[in-house]
């Protein structure tokens, strides 16, 4: 009994970890150049090019794989701090969840844009902000 037990969590947590890396994977595939289009709903609160001002937003150059509220120069709400210094950073898998609903992401930040309910919309945007910033997948 105990072994079939063993096995239906092993099989249980293999079943799991396979839908965490399928979820994880709903960003790729997107087109840069769709992504920069998208890119226009954030362009009056941020830019993108590398030594590009702060807006109402941090400017989004090098995002991916940045923690959380380290751009320099900015001041990011109580709430995006504490997710950075919690160890958040800007994965794509993390954008991709983020893009969808900011303030269900991260709880009091200061971000006041809805977000991008297509899921298109939200790999478009990171195949651009990848592009952007020189990257290549």
């Amino acid at each position: 009994m105990k072994a079939v037990l063993n096995g239906l969590a092993t099989f249980a947590l293999a079943m799991s970890l396979a839908g965490v890396a399928s979820a994880n994977d709903d960003w790729k595939g997107g087109d840069a150049e769709k992504g920069e289009k998208v890119f226009k709903k954030c362009a009056a609160c941020h830019t993108v090019e590398e030594g590009g001002p702060n807006r109402v937003g941090p400017n989004l150059h090098g995002i991916l794989d940045r923690p959380a509220a380290s751009h320099a120069g900015y001041k990011y709400s109580a709430a995006m701090t504490k997710k950075g210094t919690e160890g958040l950073k800007w994965s794509e898998d993390n954008l991709f969840a983020y893009l969808e609903k900011p303030a269900a992401f991260v709880p009091g930040t200061n971000m006041t844009f809805i977000g991008l309910k297509k899921p298109e919309d939200r790999k478009d945007l990171i195949a651009f902000l990848e592009k952007a910033a020189g990257h290549t997948k």
